[in-house]
Order: structure tokens, then C-alpha cells, then sequence
């Protein structure tokens, strides 16, 4: 029902979504919302008649580009998404040779420790997602994402600790594949709801705020990016 009018969520960890929140962060016109409300009332009633409420509502205007705060951040999904993409080659190097594959894992952990959870997740979570609602469903939704992400790191420096290369293999995939979906869900659906809805006062903090966090973080972030490049071409 919700691809029917253009609604791509992926699969999620949490729960349903209120339908005031679907109505809302997806964007959805008068029309779109009969639509998707109609669909809806056919499913709960059957056969048995009922009415579809008017609502009236006209979608935000979508803006072209991301406000530089949250540009940045989907800029910083591209490199986690890049460390992603060598996990297979992560798990042959582990399987041929472990301890060389030890020292690139080692290095990888400290990319999503350090880079993707300590200053990516920290930006949004203390500080982008402060300007919303904490009762949000989305949101809560990420947040669980990351604690998941947090403990598949943990087993899988567990299993780095115990040379047990089958636990590493079932929690970096499974890392893979919900860091894969969650970056999905926030760059086409999280982000242009947020970017759409704060003020320009509101961009403006969150731009002083976040300038904050990078001046912190130095030269770090630059470091993990290029560790990044090195996994690429092989040279990590």
C-alpha cells in the first residue's frame, strides 16, 4: 500500500508508524493521502462499508539540495557505505590470511567506532535530532538501529578477541545490512522530512553546533576517510 503512493520504506525494526507521521514525514498531498487512506480502509473493513475522511493537505515544497549541515552528513554516509562495500574482501583476507586480516578489521573497527558512531551518530543523535519530538516513531527507529549497530560491533570484536572467525562473519554482515537499510531510510526519507521542517533559525544552530563537533574532531575524519580509500585499492 504505502509503494503504491510512493512510499519506499524498508523493512523496519521497531514497529508501525502512526499514520499522522506517515502523512507528514513522506510528504503526502490531499489526494495521495485518499489514496493511501482508502487502500487502508479496504484492508481493516472488508467487504463492509466505510468513510474515508477529507483531509485536506498540501505537500511542503521539496527543496533541490540538503541545508550544509545535513549535506554533510549524507556526504559522511558515502564513506560508511564505501567501508560496507569490503566486507566480503574483509572476510576472505580473515579466512587467507588472519593476521593481516586481523590489523584491517582492527583499523575497520576504529573507522565505526571513531568516525561513524563517536562523530557521525553523536552529531545526529545529541544534537540534529534534538529538534524534533523523542516520541517520534522514526526516530526511534534510528536510535534502535544504532544500538543494534553498537552491539554487532561488540560481538564482532569479541570474536577478533577469540580468532572466531564465524561470529565475525554473521555480525559484520548483519552490520552491513542494517547500516545499508538505516542510511536508506535516512537519506530518502528521514532527512528531506527534517530538512523540510526546520526554520532557518533551527539551520543555523545546528550548522554553529555541528561546526562545533568537527572543529573537535579535527583532522580524524580525514584520517578514516583515507583509511577508507586504502581498503579500496588495497593498500590498508
Amino acid at each position: 500500500m504505502l509503494e503504491e503512493v510512493g512510499i519506499g520504506c524498508t523493512s523496519c525494526s521497531l514497529g508501525t508508524c502512526r499514520i499522522k507521521d506517515i502523512l507528514e514525514i513522506h510528504n503526502l498531498d490531499t489526494e495521495a493521502t485518499r489514496v493511501l487512506l482508502t487502500r487502508m480502509g479496504r484492508v481493516i473493513h472488508g467487504g463492509a462499508s466505510f468513510e474515508v475522511p477529507e483531509l485536506a493537505r498540501k505537500a511542503a515544497p521539496v527543496n533541490a539540495e540538503f541545508c550544509p549541515p545535513i549535506a554533510a552528513m549524507v556526504r559522511e554516509h558515502t564513506h560508511i557505505l564505501r567501508l560496507i562495500a569490503r566486507i566480503p574482501d574483509l572476510l576472505v583476507l580473515l579466512g587467507k590470511d588472519w593476521e593481516a586480516g586481523a590489523r584491517l578489521l582492527e583499523r575497520s573497527l576504529d573507522f565505526i567506532r571513531n568516525d561513524a558512531d563517536r562523530y557521525h551518530h553523536a552529531k545526529q543523535e545529541d544534537i540534529l535530532f534534538g529538534f524534533f519530538d523523542a516520541d517520534a516513531d522514526i526516530l526511534k527507529v534510528m536510535l534502535q538501529d544504532h544500538t543494534h549497530g553498537r552491539a554487532h560491533v561488540r560481538a564482532i570484536a569479541g570474536g577478533l578477541a577469540d580468532r572466531d572467525l564465524a561470529r565475525i562473519e554473521i555480525h559484520l554482515k548483519a552490520y552491513g545490512e542494517l547500516l545499508t537499510g538505516h542510511i536508506q531510510r535516512e537519506d530518502t526519507i528521514l532527512y528531506p522530512w527534517m530538512d523540510r521542517t526546520l526554520t532557518m533559525r533551527q539551520v543555523g544552530e545546528l550548522f554553529a553546533r555541528c561546526a562545533e563537533v568537527d572543529r573537535a574532531f579535527g583532522s580524524s575524519p580525514r584520517g578514516h576517510e583515507a583509511f577508507v580509500g586504502e581498503l579500496e585499492t588495497g593498500k590498508g
